[in-house]
């Protein structure tokens, strides 16, 4: 229900009053070309697209006064010219050559990552790997270690109940042991 409201509500420029109607359109239409569900291209039209500057110049201000950014309005303003339209973002008034750079940058080394994330990915991964395999030992073990240590959790057992409590439990342990230990101290012990 969220989603149809969202979808057939009034575009939010609509509260400022009488404005320029193919702004009012432009923005009807960007909001109904982002149907979610119904998107096999995986493409959504830039919200931004069509909005006036007048418009977005005083979006920006509203958002700033809303959030407590007020400071910071000068620089949303550049980053929201720069993302209604990112093509041509050397025809932005106001960014600064250093700005500039670090937008052409982002276009020609669009893969040039600090070393520190790739080995954050790479370690990522070797951690989930390694979770996998203990994942598979442990489900392993699950077929053996009840009858070995006599807690079989087998129905014609006369403590079946408690057997599988228990062994419920042990397969348990580790995520246990991280909600209540791993988790809380991952942040004290990382500073």
């Amino acid at each position: 229900m969220a989603e149809k409201d969202f979808k057939d509500g009034p575009v939010h420029h609509d509260a400022f009053g009488p404005g320029n109607e193919d702004e009012k359109y432009m923005a009807d239409e960007a909001q109904n070309d982002t149907d979610i569900n119904n998107n096999s291209s995986a493409r959504i039209r830039n919200p931004l697209a069509g909005i006036s500057h007048q418009t977005l110049m005083r979006d920006v201000e509203e958002f700033g006064e809303e959030f407590q950014l007020s400071d910071i309005v000068p620089l949303l303003k550049k980053g929201a010219l720069v993302a209604q339209n990112p093509g041509e973002f050397e025809n932005v008034e106001g960014l600064q050559e250093d700005e500039l750079e670090a937008l052409r940058n982002e276009i020609v080394h669009k893969w040039r990552q600090p070393r520190a994330m790739y080995f954050t990915v790479i370690l990522c991964s070797v951690g989930a790997a390694v979770q996998g395999w203990d994942q598979t030992g442990s489900n392993g073990a699950n077929l053996s270690f009840p009858t070995e240590f006599g807690i079989a959790d087998s129905k014609g057992d006369p403590n079946y109940e408690s057997h599988l409590w228990l062994v419920g439990l042990i397969n348990a342990a580790p995520y246990i042991a991280s909600a209540f230990c791993g988790c809380w101290l991952s942040d004290p012990l990382n500073n």
